[in-house]
């Protein structure tokens, strides 16, 4: 895994590729270099962190098939060497141990088509010297992340692996963007191509860019698709599922899909907080003689934990690092410094994220790169891929209710108040989700912003100014991902379609987004098998009666995918409740942090951007218990140290 930065267009030059290697430093310690055709107006750069092929003949930009192409590379071709008999045969000469280098004979032997060879993660620019053109992708899933931006009054176009490499070069639009500042506080991130700035987008997982400068001068951008989640096949417009399928079956392509992840030539370790995922990732390495050097989880101190709904994780973690013999390093955290450490996570995440989550990667990562590790092999995705999280419940519940489930809602909502702390605002949100038809329950079931605030509270809480601006990107027509999703999966089941907009979304653009840039900030890379491709086709045509067993009592999440592991995690961990990768959020900001926070919302470099009437109506209700609006509080927070650090670059 590395750093990637480069241009097209005669209006840039050596400085600026200087610029991005300084700004991408942290993503590869380990060598760096930048190459550039004046003439053509082209230039690529590179961080390095070294874990395939540790030689200099790995070091990027790097020059191919004789001399035509220039690559520049992030993530790991996990396949490369299945592709390397293929090229071979075809007359091309590369460096076999080397990831990289499959990639400019592929594209030079396939074009675009190249990617459907690739399996792994991957985000990478070839520069075409005949062509004079730049190709640029990303992976399947958007796991390494690539922004671009076609720079006004430059005619040019720049990339990098971070938003912070492109933030204050010349003819990039920094203004900040209504719509994705609005989605992000609806979802707590920002869905589809936009980002925080109006000039830069990303580019979006499964699709591919081609730039060339036209005869005008200026550059001329074409992206394009070539991926799309798989869905379960149709007949008579009904989802026809697989019962053919087996556990064992998932078992052995699950294994298969671990071992091909931990080809490296460097140790690996491995996240473990004793939840099923981590627990079936390190089992998978243990049961292939891959055990990892070292396995980490993370604890805290202090109070708030239960009331919010969260377990400690410490105790689940040592049974199972006993049970598969596997060493533990438990990393304690303290809120304190926590609250202390979010105006740095803004920044670092290149884009605002109301989810502490980040700071405990980042913590594991620093604690592996101490211990001499480069690589950690993660369970991010197990719950979008195998149907873990509680809206997924609350889907199928849902169905199985058909006409009951609005009064089932309306009763879980008249309930609600009888209970207390995490009990209470689950049954509020089960309520108001049960209430919903199915298309605004799509759409709500990824909105983490309190109950009742509705869809466009992220709108409301924004100055008129930039209200307007999302009120006529709306009229205009623009819809997210999301929208895209659910148009795409309409004759497929609610908890189909409900996986399948996760895969748009919360996955690629939350958890993947910030898991790259937590662990890139301490020079680690993480791998993650849930996402692989396999294991996406796989699950597609499993029944939702499979994914999630039980009525609509009760439910067991992840049950096929359990099922598989049986002979190979103890019970406490098959059987263990669901609980998040969390922190008591609501604790810290409305005690320890509430200074701090006040400080943010009313002070701060973004203060500007809301209606300062409405978010302090917020704040007094969040404070009173009167809403849940603590997540909202955070997430205007980071959006406010988010913009300071930006002002400050």
């Amino acid at each position: 895994m590395c750093g990637i930065a480069g241009y097209l267009g005669k209006g840039f030059g050596q400085r600026l590729l200087e610029d991005f290697v300084a700004r991408l430093a942290h993503r590869g310690p380990d060598g760096h270099g930048v190459w550039r055709d004046a003439k053509a107006g082209a230039g690529l750069a590179h961080r390095r962190l070294s874990i395939i092929d540790l030689s200099t003949a790995a070091s990027q930009p790097m020059q191919a098939v004789g001399g035509r192409y220039v690559v520049s590379f992030n993530g790991e071709i996990y396949n490369f060497k299945a592709l390397v008999p293929e090229l071979k045969q075809r007359g091309y000469q590369f460096n076999e141990n080397s990831d990289t280098a499959v990639l400019a004979p592929l594209y030079d032997a396939f074009g675009p088509a190249m990617l459907d060879k690739l399996e792994g993660m991957f985000a990478f620019a070839i520069w075409d010297r005949d062509k004079r053109e730049m190709f640029a992708a990303r992976d399947h899933l958007g796991i390494k992340p690539l922004y671009y931006s076609q720079t006004a009054g430059q005619g040019g176009l720049v990339f990098a692996s971070e938003l912070k490499a492109l933030a204050g070069v010349k003819g990039v639009n920094s203004a900040v963007d209504a719509v994705a500042l609005a989605d992000y506080l609806t979802y707590l991130w920002s869905p589809s191509e936009r980002t925080m700035l109006q000039g830069v987008k990303k580019l979006r997982p499964g699709h591919w860019l081609r730039a060339k400068v036209a005869e005008h001068g200026d550059v001329k951008v074409d992206v394009r698709a070539w991926w799309w989640p798989p869905q379960a096949p149709l007949k008579h417009g009904r989802a026809v599922y697989d019962y053919v399928k087996s556990a064992e079956g998932l078992r052995e392509v699950f294994d298969a899909v671990v071992a091909e992840q931990c080809v490296a030539d460097v140790p690996l370790g491995a996240f473990l907080s004793g939840g099923v995922d981590s627990s079936a990732i390190v089992a998978s390495m243990v049961a292939q003689k891959l055990k990892p050097a070292m396995t980490y989880c993370i604890g805290f101190k202090g109070a708030g934990m239960a009331a919010e709904g969260f377990e400690e994780d410490m105790a689940h973690a040592r049974n199972v690092a006993k049970f598969l013999k596997v060493k533990l390093r438990e990393i304690v955290v303290e809120p304190t410094g926590i609250l202390a450490r979010l105006p740095k996570l803004a920044w670092t995440l290149d884009e605002p994220c109301a989810d502490p989550a980040p700071l405990f990667v980042e913590d594991i990562s620093l604690a592996a790169r101490a211990d001499g590790l480069k690589v950690l092999m993660s369970g991010t995705g197990g719950d979008d891929v195998m149907s873990g999280y509680r809206r997924h419940m609350v889907a199928c519940q849902r169905q199985k209710l058909g006409f009951l489930a609005a009064p089932m809602g309306m009763a879980a909502g008249a309930l609600a108040p009888w209970l207390g702390g995490a009990r209470r605002r689950r049954a509020e949100r089960l309520g108001e989700l049960l209430r919903s038809d199915e298309e605004t329950f799509l759409r709500q079931a990824f909105a983490t912003n309190g109950v009742g605030f509705g869809l466009g509270m992220g709108a409301g809480l924004l100055n008129r100014d930039l209200r307007e601006q999302v009120q006529t990107a709306r009229s205009e027509g623009w819809q997210d991902e999301l929208a895209r999703a659910q148009r795409e999966s309409h004759s497929q089941d609610l908890l189909n379609r409900l996986l399948y907009a996760e895969l748009f979304g919360f996955l690629p653009d939350h958890n993947l987004n910030y898991g790259d840039k937590a662990g890139m900030a301490a020079g680690v890379e993480i791998r993650v098998p849930f996402t692989d491709r396999r294991l996406l086709n796989w699950m597609a045509d499993v029944s939702p009666a499979w994914k999630l067993r039980g009525g609509w009592l009760g439910m067991e999440a992840k049950a096929f995918f359990k099922d598989s592991q049986v002979e190979r995690l103890p019970d406490s961990v098959l059987n263990r409740s669901k609980t998040g990768f969390g922190a008591p959020v609501r604790h810290w900001l409305t005690t320890e942090g509430k200074a701090q926070v006040e400080a943010c919302l009313f002070e701060g470099e973004a203060a500007a951007w809301w209606d300062a009437k409405a978010v302090g109506r917020l704040w007094q209700d969040t404070l009173s218990g009167r809403v849940d609006g603590a997540y909202t509080i955070l997430a205007l927070c980071m959006a406010g140290w988010w913009q300071a650090g930006h002002k400050s670059q």
